[in-house]
């Protein structure tokens, strides 16, 4: 008689240590599964983005003779990537932007917690115009970040220095302002702003202009606005934005129901829950403190309203249709030559825009950096994904095997293999070797570093780095090309994916 065995599935997690490793573990898979869909949109960029910088970011290392540093922190959870060109793109990179909204996210949390723990409060306004499928991106960015919002920011009712004015009875510290571009399927492009006022604090003065006093943003004392100040406020700020949109171009005309919304934080907990209030989140390990600075900064996990895509959404639905995934099984909608036409748009439409601006002083209140250019802040913190610390593995990487693992598009696996190794107490060297040769690639190239090596090793290099400069000539032929890119870009969209009469 044969006893067949029966297998049961393990046993449910019943312990706070066994909760909290499958936890950890599911949180690992979803870390994994967003950075496999990050550079699946960024291979495809590599072959079809039409900007320099991004077909180049991360596919090669900077310099010939270093080569690339790969860092896996101790307890093997961080993989960093020393020497990599990076293009710092939050509009359109899949792989920075996470990295750059992430730190965002950090900095806006801080500075709204802060404010709001101390005493002050915060309204969260979004304003949106009327838009139709026939309207270009650039002209409704245009309107509503050029022409609108700089206006609302020097109102004339409200931003006089008189004592006693509503400015003053209000506390205005500052803003935060971001753009969010997002697509639906019917109306066309949706950009709209989401501004962070942080109201109800004392500062001193600034400075006259030419004095050459430096100001001091410190908040010296923190009270909450009378709910008639914020009234009269909200009313201004709103009669003006439609005033404004209308005034710069009638057809974008907000309804006085959808134009502005105003929703005022006062409590942290406020603060936490007001992000998971307005729009649900995708992707993140933290969806349950999902926060105002979430919503201002993390636009790559957000999942947009009434079936829009984010902007990022037609990139990996590109990516996942050229990888031969069926169109139906996949989120969003349109071909591939529609997505073409609207991400070739897209990307060099928002490119050199500022997505996000924090006003004069605001960053220096809360500690979280300086009034210099955000693009510099971004720069930085795509730097200091890399950075790594005095205990990390070091894995030194060729320049040449460098570009051959771009080439096999394997970079997400050598990070893996070689965090997979740290974590089980193995050597990163010999699993990051046996992964190219499985996938043909020559590990002659590839060696562990101490710390001292490493830091020699970019001493070198920063002293034999030259620096490329465009030519004159180059850029103004690169600019042109790209206004040709644009401009067909548009025929193309409106061809294939809305017709210019459809309203």
């Amino acid at each position: 008689m044969v006893v067949r065995e029966e297998s049961f599935p393990p046993p449910a997690p019943e312990t706070p240590a066994e909760l909290a490793a499958e936890a950890a573990t599911a949180a690992d898979q979803r870390r994994r599964e967003r950075e496999r869909r990050n550079y699946s949109g960024l291979y495809f960029q590599w072959d079809h983005s039409k900007l320099k910088s991004i077909r180049g970011c991360r596919r090669s290392a900077r310099d010939e003779g270093a080569g690339v540093t790969l860092t896996v922190s101790a307890d093997g959870q961080q993989v960093g990537r020393k020497g990599l060109n990076r293009c710092a793109s939050v509009w359109g990179c899949p792989v920075c932007e996470a990295v750059i909204r992430g730190q965002r996210a950090t900095d806006a949390d801080k500075a709204i917690t802060e404010h709001v723990r101390r005493g002050g409060m915060v309204l969260f306004v979004t304003f949106t115009v009327r838009h139709w499928s026939n309207h270009d991106l650039e002209d409704l960015i245009r309107v509503q970040v050029r022409e609108v919002w700089k206006g609302l920011l020097s109102g004339r009712k409200w931003a006089r220095s008189n004592a006693g004015n509503l400015r003053n009875r209000l506390g205005v510290v500052g803003t935060i302002r971001v753009i969010e571009v997002t697509v639906g399927q019917r109306n066309g492009w949706h950009p709209h702003l989401h501004v962070a006022v942080f109201l109800g604090g004392h500062q001193d003065p600034k400075p006259k202009r030419g004095s050459g006093e430096k100001w001091d943003p410190t908040v010296r004392a923190y009270f909450r606005p009378a709910d008639v100040d914020l009234d009269a406020f909200e009313a201004e700020w709103e009669a003006a934005w439609i005033d404004g949109v209308t005034a710069a171009n009638p057809d974008f005309r907000p309804s006085k129901r959808d134009g502005v919304d105003f929703k005022r934080v006062y409590t942290v907990k406020d603060a936490a829950a007001i992000g998971k209030y307005i729009s649900k989140v995708q992707g993140t390990d933290a969806s349950s403190d999902w926060s105002v600075g979430a919503e201002l900064a993390r636009g790559d996990v957000k999942k947009p309203r009434g079936g829009n895509m984010k902007a990022m959404d037609i990139l990996f639905r590109l990516a996942a249709l050229r990888g031969g995934q069926v169109a139906e099984e996949l989120p969003g909608w349109g071909s591939i030559d529609q997505l073409l036409a609207m991400w070739a748009e897209y990307e060099l439409t928002t490119k050199g825009a500022q997505n996000m601006t924090w006003s004069e002083g605001l960053k220096r209140a809360y500690d979280v950096g300086t009034d210099d250019d955000q693009d510099a802040a971004d720069r930085q913190a795509v730097d200091a994904e890399d950075a790594g610390a005095g205990d990390d593995r070091m894995v030194h990487l060729s320049a040449r095997t460098q570009l051959e693992i771009g080439r096999k598009r394997v970079l997400v696996e050598v990070g893996e293999a070689a965090r997979d190794a740290v974590k089980a107490d193995k050597d990163p060297v010999v699993a990051v070797r046996a992964l190219l040769a499985l996938v043909g690639i020559d590990s002659m190239g590839v060696w562990e570093l101490s710390a001292d090596e490493d830091e020699a090793k970019w001493k070198a290099a920063a002293e034999n780095a030259s620096r490329n400069t465009e030519s004159d000539d180059a850029r103004t032929k690169r600019r042109e090309r790209e206004l040709t890119d644009l401009t067909k870009a548009r025929a193309d969209r409106k061809r294939l994916v809305w017709k210019t009469d459809a309203h």
